[in-house]
């Protein structure tokens, strides 16, 4: 069964009550905000109080916790708060990631989500992806149209979306698509989720509970996707590799890997009906 969730909800980590209230939300999984949710006065308090609860208390969904920068007092404090393995912990998801250096804070069996937020981090996109505790990585819209004046549009962060997709395929890590700031636009919200699962994301982050539901329609398979998905996997697994041909396209190694990929991340076994 996927454990990495289709639509990621944000929820401040100084208000644990909203924390209770998204695990009985439609998202599929959390991420527990210390960076921008909290005051930097409230920083330390609440990273005490958020690891009590989580100590004390499992959650239910899949989380990870957004820590603040590696570059700052409060990130190193945040690495080293968060070293326990809480169940449903997905690991950490790193802001502001810029040099490859900053990933020798984390120790060996951590687990981390990098947020690509500036010019820098695209550039060194391929030496941060190449770490070995990292496991995805993720679009910081607003703060990447605001390093390069642009504004959040899809034609606007294309490059940087497409450069994430490629990395992350290139080392087989999962994505997070930046999330879609307007409340009140479903359509709009549909289509972006629409694109980015057409373009290879595998998930989006949300910014309400509302959100969630459409974004998991949008990036779950539809039954036709994992009907064809089976019936290739099946039809390669009788060959001694090579390409092949079903239902007149062509199928090699890298197309069953995106089929078996389409299978987990709905998380449905190849031998369920």
């Amino acid at each position: 069964m996927n454990s990495f969730p289709l639509c990621h909800l944000f929820v401040p980590a100084n208000k644990l009550d909203l924390i209770q209230k998204a695990e009985n939300s439609e998202a599929d999984g959390l991420i527990i905000d210390l960076e921008d949710s909290v005051p930097e006065d409230d920083k330390k308090a609440t990273r005490e109080i958020l690891f009590d609860y989580l100590f004390s208390k499992e959650l239910s969904k899949p989380f990870c916790i957004r820590i603040n920068s590696l570059t700052t007092s409060n990130g190193k404090k945040d690495i080293n708060t968060f070293k326990n393995s809480f169940k449903n912990f997905n690991g950490l998801i790193i802001p502001k990631i810029e040099d490859p250096a900053e990933l020798t804070l984390l120790s060996k069996d951590i687990k981390a989500i990098l947020l690509i937020e500036t010019p820098i981090a695209l550039e060194n996109l391929s030496l941060l992806a190449q770490d070995k505790r990292i496991v995805g990585l993720a679009l910081g819209g607003a703060d990447l149209s605001a390093e390069l004046g642009s504004d959040m549009s899809w034609d606007s962060l294309l490059m940087a979306r497409s450069m994430i997709v490629m990395q992350a395929s290139k080392y087989g890590l999962l994505t997070i698509d930046s999330p879609f700031m307007q409340l009140n636009d479903e359509r709009l919200l549909a289509e972006e989720s629409r694109k980015a699962k057409s373009m290879g994301f595998n998930s989006k982050f949300a910014i309400h509970p509302n959100q969630a539901k459409t974004i998991k329609e949008r990036f779950l398979p539809t039954e036709e996707e994992l009907k064809e998905a089976k019936k290739i996997i099946e039809a390669y697994s009788n060959t001694r590799g090579g390409a092949i041909s079903v239902d007149g396209k062509m199928v090699d190694e890298p197309i069953v890997r995106l089929m078996k990929k389409r299978l987990w991340l709905s998380g449905t076994d190849l031998e369920s009906k």
